[in-house]
């Protein structure tokens, strides 16, 4: 695993509206309107081929509303694992003609593709679509790719906790991951729940999910190694090709117009944030060195009660690998210059936003 991308795509349309999405906390949010692409997925493909980028690497596509209602993501997506990349589509799973045209990929490349499956059981349960979403993670597992299912554990959702796990148990196998909600609303950050601390481990904990094990672990606490995200990684607007080293911070410019020109090598340094908002792939993958032992493939995955794993097994050995292991190490003078050299970028991208024409 040579680098980590993740990609914004800036759309919002939804079928579902889920009581705790952070989206519908905006003032703006849902506004039913599909992005349009600055570049084809050739051209993408190009910018991010393995030459350029050094190796294979976790990309990672999700939008602000259901990314599967991106218009031709699917041509996007197919074009970087072609080059020889690893994707992670975020999705609720319920725009099956969409998923149908993913699948419809040769099994090779099948391989190098999962999905997060986001387990919305309330909505699902609302709408009668309960039976789709099984279907299709069948339809992923048979098809040759991988998948695994993420609960959002609220509290709405505890009078039903019997009934998803039998549902979870009959048709994936296994109990679902959870992941962590937060409270966007406050300054603080904070579980998005009304229980105590103890009572909300003592309702969740039974599901013996090693994604919330270890994003409990790292919510709000504030990372102080040297961080190589904007080295390592990328946030990348995928309409755009404009990018960041994480959520917003330091500038790599447009890394699909120039794709001749090295990618660009910022490191973060010290983080500046409370919190890494990614922190379950980024700290898992290795962004910071030697930070822990644990790896994303186990994060995600679960053993079936038939013996079959939610992810295929080339899959899983490629997200267990740290970033650490394919990269080199900034020495200790770059280390020790980089806020001047992150403070210098700051400066400089603020006088050309100020004398834009």
């Amino acid at each position: 695993m040579k680098k980590i991308l993740l990609f914004r795509i800036p759309m919002s349309i939804c079928d579902f509206r889920c009581h705790y999405c952070y989206i519908a906390q905006r003032p703006v949010h849902f506004q039913g309107i599909q992005p349009e692409f600055k570049y084809a997925p050739a051209e993408v493909a190009n910018a991010l081929s393995m030459k350029r980028l050094g190796g294979p690497c976790f990309m990672n596509f999700c939008a602000d509303g259901e990314t599967l209602l991106t218009k031709n993501l699917d041509l996007y997506v197919k074009a970087l694992v072609e080059e020889g990349h690893y994707a992670e589509v975020v999705t609720n799973l319920t725009v099956s003609n969409v998923l149908d045209k993913f699948l419809s990929w040769d099994k090779e490349l099948l391989k190098r593709l999962e999905f997060k499956c986001s387990f919305h059981y309330l909505e699902l349960k609302r709408k009668g679509w309960l039976e789709r979403f099984a279907e299709n993670v069948h339809k992923i597992w048979e098809a040759g790719a991988s998948a695994n299912i993420e609960l959002a554990p609220s509290d709405e959702l505890i009078p039903y906790l019997d009934e998803v796990k039998d549902y979870s148990m009959k048709n994936f196998g296994a109990l679902p991951q959870l992941t962590i909600l937060r409270d966007d609303r406050t300054s603080n950050i904070d579980y998005l729940t009304k229980m105590s601390e103890e009572e909300y481990n003592r309702t969740w904990k039974p599901f013996g999910s090693t994604f919330w094990e270890f994003k409990k672990t790292i919510f709000g606490k504030k990372q102080t190694g040297y961080c190589y995200a904007g080295a390592w990684s990328a946030y990348i607007d995928l309409t755009t090709g404009d990018a960041t080293g994480c959520y917003g911070y330091v500038n790599l410019g447009n890394v699909f117009e120039n794709p001749e020109k090295p990618f660009p090598h910022k490191a973060v340094g010290k983080c500046p944030f409370a919190h890494c908002y990614n922190g379950h792939a980024m700290l898992s993958m290795g962004l910071i060195p030697h930070l822990n032992d644990v790896h994303y493939g186990y994060l995600r995955d679960r053993k079936k009660n038939d013996g079959g794993t939610w992810l295929q097994p080339e899959l899983r050995s490629f997200f267990d690998e740290k970033l650490e292991d394919s990269n080199e190490l900034d020495s200790r003078l770059t280390q020790m210059l980089n806020p001047i050299d992150r403070l210098k970028d700051r400066v400089l991208n603020k006088l050309k936003r100020t004398f834009r024409p």
